[in-house]
Order: structure tokens, then C-alpha cells, then sequence
């Protein structure tokens, strides 16, 4: 048994936002609030059993959920998932398309070994991202194998979120939104979502936005490279509308998926991401200033306005929610996986940006509050824990 004591705790599924207690039997959340009110029976006993840590200080909130990223051996620019992802307080992670209809059965091993809970989109590309970093997939509907798709689906329910399509110019070329198009219609045969990655898009991002459906999600929402989401100093009426529909907005900066001044702006009118994840590879993994991790995203974000309940609710019960797991993930209730994450706020000056250094697009600003992850549990096992907690 393991039982965090005085941490601040914050649960927006169950509207948890108070100093308490988080306890954990087995591989399950048994409870938060009090501990002695669980586990006391009336002689204190039963308390000198459990593995007590003290979090004063420090946040306690549902292990994060990465919603976009990418891993090795998915892709050959992925990451190391497991030490990556534990080490930032994520305990599910979601490859978003590395594998494609012909790659991702002989992947489907290294998925089911791991620790952390790894769920996936499909790629349309019949090979994924396979060819990266020497080449672009070919996303020529043309040349894709829809009963193949459909196999997968039909064959690891549960696992496949839905299909991913890359739609920057210098790869969809003189297709233009056509791939997108045809993305869209097959999605609609298969009954799934779509992610659409926008950096640098075809022609208007208003265009691509009205593509798309509730509950598909456009990926990069913050980009500044090409047609993007603010227009003339505000954010344009085409994505206030694929909002009211129910489309997704996602926060993935990665290296350069992301430009400060666009964030800033629709930061400053409320135009919020829905979904906070990453786009981590290994060539963007712990790079500064850029997304770094999870944690970093959630100090960079809050630097820029957005309140921390906020943006832990953009990286566990959205994405959970939008995973279709938001009854055994995203959250801190009794019963559930015990998979939590513990940050503790350190005061500090840190340089966060949009462009690596030496980018000259890159713009950067300084933030002063640093979410330092110092424990991560995942289904009842503490596996990363910082020396100094």
C-alpha cells in the first residue's frame, strides 16, 4: 500500500482540488481524502503497513496522458517510451501514426510488453513514418490499401484510436487537401476520428478545418508556418466554428510545430487547447527550448495563462476522454489503475521558445515556474522517483 499524504491534489474529473491524501492498494486507487478515514479502523494500525510519502509541496494528479508522440521501434525517429514518458509523470501514451496498415502488426509486441499503457493511431501511408528522416511518406490515396486498414481495425479493437494524415504541403505537394478529403471519407466508412497534422498546410487552414467532424482533431492548433490559426491579430471564425461542432484543438509543439506569437494571441482570447501533448521524437526529446517533455509543456503553458487545473484536465481526462478509456484512465477515482503523477512547482528562470537555437524564426520568452516531475506510479508500482523526493 502506498499512501501520498499532503500533497495538493488535483482531479478535475471527480472536482478534487484541495491538499488531501491519495492512497493506493494493490494496483488500484482505493481512495483520497483523509488517510486515517480509510485505513484507521479505530486503532491506527492498519497505517503503519502502508509506504507513506509525504507530498507537501507538491501537485498529486492523475498519471498524464501523452497524447501525441512518437516511439521507437514504431518509427525510427521514436522515442525511448518508457523512460521518456515515466520520468515526466506520463504513464499512457499515444503514438500518433508512426505505423501504417503494414507495419503495425509486427509492432503490436513491443505495445503489449510495455508498462505504460500505449494506444495508436493508423497511419494512411501503407508504411507509416518508416522512411523518416531520409524521405516523406507517400500519402497518395491512390496507393493506399483500404481492406488492409479496415483489417486492423477489425483485428486490435481498442488499441487503434482512428487514422493520422500529415498534411503539409511539402508532403501532400500538388494533392492538395485531397488526401485530407479522402482521409475524412475512409474514417467515416471505418467508424473512427481523424488526426490531421497542419503545420505548414496546402492552402487556408480554414479550408482544412471545415473538413473535418466532431471529434476529430487537428493537431500543431499553435503552428505558425504557412496559413494558420490567427489572422489579422485574432483567431479566425473558421476554427471558433469547428469548435462549436466539437473538432479538437491539440497542443504537440514538438521542434518547431508551434509559434509563440500565434499562441499568445489566442491564448489571450480564450482560445484554448483541448488536448496538451507533445510530438516527442527522439530528435526533439528533452531539447531546449523547445516541448522537452510533458511537464515542460504544462510549465511553458502555464507561463503563457493557462491555469494549471486546466491544462492537467488537457492531459488526463480529455484525451482520455477522446481515447474512449476515461473509465480506467485520466483520473484519480476509487477503483481505477493507480497510475499517478507527482510535480513539484520549483521557482526558477528557465528560457522556453518555438525554434531550436540558431532557428532564425525562432522566438523565445522566460518563464519562472517549473513543474518538476519527482514520482510517477503506474498501477500501484513507483516507477520513476527523483533522488531528492
Amino acid at each position: 500500500m502506498i499512501i501520498l499524504k499532503n500533497g495538493h491534489v488535483v482531479d478535475p474529473l471527480n472536482h478534487i482540488n484541495e491538499v488531501t491524501d491519495v492512497l493506493v492498494d494493490g494496483n488500484r486507487i482505493l481512495g483520497v481524502g483523509d488517510a486515517r478515514r480509510f485505513l484507521c479502523g479505530g486503532d491506527g494500525k492498519a497505517v503503519s503497513l502502508a509506504h507513506t510519502i509525504d507530498a507537501g509541496g507538491c501537485y498529486v494528479v492523475p498519471g498524464l496522458i501523452d497524447h501525441h508522440c512518437h516511439m521507437y521501434p514504431l518509427a525510427n525517429i521514436g522515442l525511448p517510451a518508457e523512460a521518456v514518458c515515466f520520468a515526466s509523470g506520463v504513464t499512457t501514451a499515444v503514438d500518433a501514426g508512426s505505423a501504417g496498415c503494414a507495419t503495425y502488426a509486427m509492432y503490436r509486441p513491443f505495445i503489449q510488453l510495455s508498462k505504460l499503457t500505449i494506444r495508436a493511431y493508423l497511419n494512411v501511408c501503407t508504411t507509416g513514418l518508416a522512411s523518416l528522416p531520409k524521405s516523406l511518406e507517400c500519402v497518395d490515396p491512390a496507393t493506399w490499401d483500404e481492406g488492409a486498414i479496415r483489417d486492423c481495425f477489425e483485428r486490435y479493437p481498442g488499441e487503434l484510436l482512428g487514422l493520422k494524415l500529415r498534411t503539409s504541403h511539402p508532403i501532400v505537394k500538388e494533392l492538395g487537401y485531397e488526401p485530407l478529403r479522402a482521409t475524412v471519407r475512409l474514417a467515416e466508412r471505418l467508424g473512427v476520428s481523424v488526426m490531421v497534422h497542419c503545420t505548414n498546410p496546402p492552402g487556408e487552414l480554414s479550408e482544412l478545418l471545415d473538413l473535418l467532424r466532431p471529434g476529430d482533431v487537428l493537431t500543431h492548433m499553435y503552428m505558425n508556418q504557412g496559413s494558420c490559426l490567427v489572422e489579422n491579430g485574432a483567431v479566425i471564425e473558421a476554427a471558433k466554428r469547428a469548435r462549436q461542432r466539437g473538432v479538437l484543438f491539440e497542443a504537440a509543439d514538438a521542434r518547431a510545430h508551434f509559434g509563440l506569437p500565434v499562441a499568445e494571441i489566442a491564448i489571450e482570447e480564450e482560445f484554448l487547447p483541448d488536448i496538451l501533448a507533445t510530438d516527442l521524437t527522439k530528435l526533439s526529446m528533452h531539447l531546449r527550448p523547445t516541448s522537452f517533455n510533458l511537464a515542460m509543456q504544462i510549465s511553458k503553458y502555464h507561463e503563457l495563462g493557462i491555469s494549471f487545473t486546466k491544462l492537467i484536465e488537457c492531459c488526463t481526462v480529455a484525451p482520455a476522454r477522446q481515447m474512449g478509456m476515461l473509465d480506467v484512465a485520466g483520473s484519480l477515482t476509487p477503483g481505477h489503475a493507480a497510475d499517478i503523477a507527482v510535480l513539484r512547482p520549483v521557482e526558477q528562470t528557465y528560457r522556453f521558445g518555438d525554434r531550436v537555437d540558431g532557428d532564425p524564426n525562432q522566438h523565445t520568452r522566460e518563464g519562472h515556474l517549473v513543474y518538476q516531475p519527482v514520482l510517477t506510479v503506474k498501477n500501484g508500482e513507483m516507477v520513476y522517483r527523483d533522488v531528492t523526493f
